[in-house]
């Protein structure tokens, strides 16, 4: 048991890792995160350093794609297409401005 004390760790407690983000992909900022409350009415919240926001479908879709996986310009493309009443990329656009400004994504 002494022995095992003294043991290093390596800091990875059960070996996997996170696949990592491309070089230009878009996420949630650290600390950043959406979150579903609400019993009956699904309700999405951001939680934030500012505290919590409540989101409309969406910018709860478009934050959904900003996974670190996409390009903003895939995430654009991607969430127009996905968009029920064919909401304009410059939409799209003006959002993921806004979130950049308020430090949701990076």
């Amino acid at each position: 048991m002494a022995a095992e004390r003294g043991r290093q760790r390596s800091g990875r407690a059960s070996g996997k890792r996170r696949p990592a983000p491309t070089v230009n992909g878009v996420r949630l900022a650290a600390g950043v995160r959406l979150v579903a409350t609400g019993s009956k009415h699904k309700v999405s919240v951001l939680i934030c350093a500012d505290g919590k926001v409540q989101l409309n479908e969406g910018a709860v879709a478009i934050l959904r794609l900003c996974d670190g996986s996409r390009t903003r310009e895939q995430i654009v493309r991607e969430a127009a297409r996905r968009a029920p009443h064919g909401t304009l990329a410059a939409d799209i656009e003006a959002f993921l401005n806004a979130a950049r400004a308020r430090g949701w994504i990076v």
